[in-house]
């Protein structure tokens, strides 16, 4: 009978994203405590291209990565950002969330194997295709995992400090029982567009609304974009845009971005779906346990602060997560969720503020749920 294999561990962190990513570098580089990122995935995923200000290459810097070759590797031109928002007529901004001028349309899956890279360079440890099943709280407050790899079959995970990073879905959180409050049900329902050589793809974001909804699109690597449509679930349900023909029926009835597309082949016959709403967990109360990125606080998409808030929340946890272990504390645990809090509602308002720029459909259920 085989024996489970065992990984020991200060500080376990349960997703590879940004910010499951920049919290290990942090420790590394500023603590001595050992990491291992577990990750479900096999990092190979396609992922939708994100807008960026110029202050995420200042998080790159605390993280101690070359500036020149997050740009010159990790982004493709991006000049602007056209909406057709509250008027048939183009405006130009970089983000609603942002005065900055200079931004950058990050490539994401060379990000994110930049930062793993540079988790690995500094002595953590990275497994992907690895699922956790199970977590159980020692007296000590310290953490039994139980999870699943697919070559290895079934792995014992000892650690210190639990972190939950796997995005929108904080699977750990819920696993472990921790609250979320949500907002909306925004989802994003899109595709990648492939053009031909002779086609030359914008390079700037659209975005258009509709009467249940908005549409977007982002610029990535090879002649791709993405393309998705963003309304609420029972929409979706209640008009099957999740069906590819119901879909492309939508998109032919926009008036700007039906122009932008034409043409343009879709690289799969299915379409994804993903959860884009708004929410706040709340994991103040849980020794020896933090959420961050997504799994803490989800923006909804408009506002761009994916990147740069998974990025940031990543490093304070680190620093949050080191001071505990070393005065056996929970206050910090507290005020980092005072500080979510206090973010959250202002971003709440400035959401509000912006969705209520849209006054065409006012009364349509889409729009009337946030104006």
């Amino acid at each position: 009978m085989t024996h489970p294999m065992h990984i020991n561990t200060d500080v376990l962190i349960v997703g590879g994203g940004p910010s499951g990513t920049s919290a290990a570098i942090s420790l590394l580089l500023y603590s001595d405590l050992s990491v291992t990122i577990v990750e479900k995935s096999n990092l190979s995923t396609t992922k939708v291209g994100e807008h960026v200000s110029a202050s995420v290459l200042d998080l790159t810097d605390y993280l101690k990565l070359d500036r020149k070759e997050v740009i010159d590797q990790c982004t493709v031109p991006s000049y602007s950002s056209t909406s057709y928002w509250g008027s048939d007529l183009p405006s130009r901004n970089d983000s609603i969330f942002t005065t900055e001028n200079e931004s950058y349309q990050l490539d994401r899956q060379e990000f994110d194997f930049m930062l793993l890279k540079k988790v690995v360079d500094l002595g953590g440890k990275v497994v992907p295709r690895m699922s956790c099943k199970n977590y159980e709280q020692t007296d000590d407050n310290h953490w039994s995992i139980k999870a699943t790899h697919t070559e290895h079959g079934e792995i014992n995970i000892n650690c210190k400090y639990l972190i939950d990073a796997t995005g929108r879905k904080s699977n750990v959180c819920r696993q472990v029982g921790i609250p979320t409050t949500t907002i909306d049900k925004l989802i994003g329902v899109g595709t990648f567009l492939q053009a031909n050589t002779n086609q030359k793809i914008p390079h700037r974001q659209i975005i258009e609304t509709i009467e249940y909804g908005w549409w977007y699109t982002s610029q990535l690597p090879n002649n791709t974009i993405a393309v998705t449509l963003f309304t609420d679930a029972d929409i979706i349900s209640e008009h099957k845009l999740s069906e590819t023909a119901n879909w492309n029926t939508a998109l032919a009835e926009t008036k700007h971005l039906k122009h932008i597309v034409s043409g343009m082949i879709s690289k799969s016959p299915k379409l994804y779906v993903r959860d884009a709403g708004s929410k706040i967990t709340n994991t103040s109360q849980k020794a020896n346990f933090i959420a961050i990125g997504d799994a803490a606080v989800s923006f909804d998409p408009i506002s761009s602060m994916g990147i740069g808030f998974a990025m940031t929340s990543g490093c304070h946890a680190a620093n949050l997560v080191s001071t505990q272990l070393k005065v056996n504390s929970n206050l910090t645990s507290v005020q980092y969720q005072k500080d979510l809090q206090n973010h959250f509602m202002q971003y709440l308002q400035t959401k509000k503020n912006y969705y209520q720029q849209e006054k065409r459909w006012s009364s349509s259920t889409f729009w009337s749920r946030r104006n």
